[in-house]
């Protein structure tokens, strides 16, 4: 019996996709992140990621959670990197979008930890959206 239960834990451990994860990324990076916002984003956004003075979708509450609340980080990054800014889609490094995404984030009640969000598409799909 106790080798059957092995057996079953290791297959279902094999079996069962990997857990997702909360966002990560640090307080450090959402300053760098508030920064660049305000100075790449915040025209078309807003101060308030929802206000800005030429109609840039909501970047928080709602509309956020409705569009982006039950994907991957990744898939927000890869949105963010191909068609922002919009004169300039992808004209930033991938370290200032991840900045900017940790700022983001952060406004939609993510948690800061320790370890910074990393521009790396498979780190970010294992890092889910959803509350």
């Amino acid at each position: 019996m106790r080798r059957f239960a092995l057996t079953c834990v290791m297959l279902c451990a094999v079996a069962s996709p990997a857990a997702a994860q909360a966002p990560m990324f640090s307080a450090e990076q959402v300053a760098r992140g508030k920064a660049s916002y305000i100075q790449r984003c915040g025209m078309c956004h807003g101060e308030n990621l929802d206000d800005g003075d030429f109609g840039g979708a909501p970047l928080r509450g709602t509309w956020f959670r409705d569009h982006w609340g039950s994907g991957s980080v990744a898939s927000l990054f890869t949105y963010v990197q191909t068609t922002m800014p919009p004169d300039n889609p992808g004209g930033l490094n991938d370290t200032t979008y991840a900045d900017i995404l940790s700022y983001i984030l952060q406004r939609n009640g993510y948690a800061a930890g320790v370890q910074e969000l990393k521009p790396d598409e498979k780190s970010m799909e294992a890092m889910s959206l959803q509350k």
